[in-house]
């Protein structure tokens, strides 16, 4: 369950001087799409760059922070189109995943929108918010076109993570640092049975009971019939992030490559959470093996 809540900061060191994804169109309460200034089709852009990037933030992400993600990119891949993706806690938790699939299905329009022949796929999940969005995404895509998201780099950010109590409590909580006291106490309280009864559900009882919250969508993104097969999975995460044990992002990363997928592994010290660019290395080093990942999927270079 864990995500994020909120970073101490903007993520972007420049000054926005505009309304922070301004430059979107608003599909859906969930769903924003950038199409890049200067009209291109697939063909027309260049083969070692995305035509379309789905950014799938973490939970409760401000549009500011997710900025700092939509900005780079169009930096990188001038020529792309972006479709992005929100999720908060209440449709994280409380949702059926009928639900979730109906409210994302502007950006599986989008996705159809070209002609997927010409289509190359970049997807970027943060946090577990961001990948429970691409098990919606890739589940309603399946559903319209009885074939896996065809996707050709998967970047995985911060995740994936089973409920660890004391993780989910920094997690939730930090919200509560911007709230007055009287507003704090009673959230806090929320925030800490909320967590009690999600550790208990998913450790202590049978996987069934909520399958769909933790289960189905780990075991979905390591299944060819859901994501092509053919794809390259790039995971950055770091030992020092306190909502996502990094225990549970190499052992899920060891099993999407038993299923088949190419898999490639990045840890970054001294990262926090949804901020592996603030790690060792920086900003060169996190984009850098972004690149190198798409690198891999279009094979212009090998990693």
């Amino acid at each position: 369950m864990a995500s994020k809540i909120d970073s101490s900061d903007s993520s972007s060191e420049e000054v926005i001087t505009s309304k922070p994804l301004s430059a979107f169109t608003k599909l859906s309460k969930v769903v924003r799409l950038y199409e890049p200034p200067t009209p291109s089709t697939a063909t027309s852009i260049p083969a070692d760059s995305p035509t379309t990037i789905l950014l799938c933030s973490w939970m409760n992400a401000f549009p500011k922070h997710i900025e700092y993600y939509t900005k780079t990119y169009t930096r990188l891949y001038p020529n792309a189109r972006i479709i992005q993706v929100t999720i908060n806690t209440q449709q994280f938790l409380f949702q059926s995943e009928t639900t979730r699939r109906r409210e994302v299905q502007e950006a599986v329009t989008a996705l159809l929108a070209r002609p997927q022949a010409e289509e190359r796929l970049l997807v970027h999940a943060l946090s577990n918010g961001g990948a429970r969005r691409v098990y919606n995404i890739s589940g309603a895509y399946r559903e319209a076109t009885g074939k896996p998201l065809p996707l050709k780099a998967f970047i995985v950010d911060s995740a994936p993570g089973i409920p660890k109590f004391r993780r989910d409590i920094h997690a939730l909580s930090l919200p509560a640092k911007k709230l007055r006291w009287y507003v704090r106490v009673p959230y806090l309280a929320v925030v800490v049975l909320v967590t009690t009864a999600v550790y208990i559900t998913v450790n202590w009882m049978p996987k069934w009971v909520w399958a769909e919250l933790v289960w189905r969508p780990m075991e979905a993104l390591t299944n060819v019939n859901v994501l092509e097969k053919d794809c390259v999975q790039g995971f950055v995460y770091s030992k020092e992030d306190l909502a996502i044990d990094y225990r549970d992002v190499e052992a899920y990363a060891a099993t999407a490559e038993k299923k088949g997928y190419r898999v490639v592994k990045k840890r970054v010290e001294g990262a926090e959470h949804v901020q592996m660019f603030r790690g060792k290395g920086g900003e060169e080093d996190y984009w850098g093996f972004i690149k190198g990942i798409w690198g891999m999927a279009v094979d212009v270079k090998k990693a």
